[in-house]
């Protein structure tokens, strides 16, 4: 319940929210709920706070795999700023249990992300490169037309 209210507190400077259980007669109901419309953006920062707080327990109880990955859909309706706060959040979580964040995501919507001058976009960024430019494009050798 912390981690996520932290989480939230750490994405959005003019919003709050929190992570709720309640009891009901078919067993526990939780929801994570961030004050706001209820556009797909906000739904989508919910769903990466439960990851993220499942991350970090997983790891400090010494249980789950140690990463998390999320494909650019995640952030898909999600105003720059936040994916930007998002991906730091991810990496200072990984950082702290010594695990891993990874983000699959096109260049050119990460490219326009507002990171500080002191994330040094190379320093996290796999040179690897997918692209259908091309002959020699594809996916692992493999074409998709």
């Amino acid at each position: 319940i912390l981690f996520i209210g932290g989480a939230i507190e750490q994405l959005y400077s003019d919003r709050t929210g929190g992570f709720v259980v309640a009891a009901e007669d078919s067993g526990p109901e939780f929801e994570i709920s961030i004050q706001g419309d209820r556009g797909g953006g906000i739904s989508q920062i919910e769903i990466f706070c439960l990851d993220l707080a499942l991350l970090s327990l997983t790891s400090d109880a010494k249980r789950g795999p140690g990463f998390l990955i999320h494909d650019s859909h995640l952030f898909d309706g999600v105003d720059e700023r936040q994916v930007s706060k998002a991906i730091q959040l991810g990496k200072v979580t990984a950082d702290r249990i010594g695990g891993q964040y990874l983000v699959t995501m096109n260049s050119d919507i990460f490219d326009r992300l507002p990171l500080p001058a002191a994330f040094d976009k190379d320093t996290y960024v796999l040179s690897t490169r997918l692209s259908d430019d091309g002959e020699d494009g594809g996916l692992f050798g493999f074409r998709f037309d």
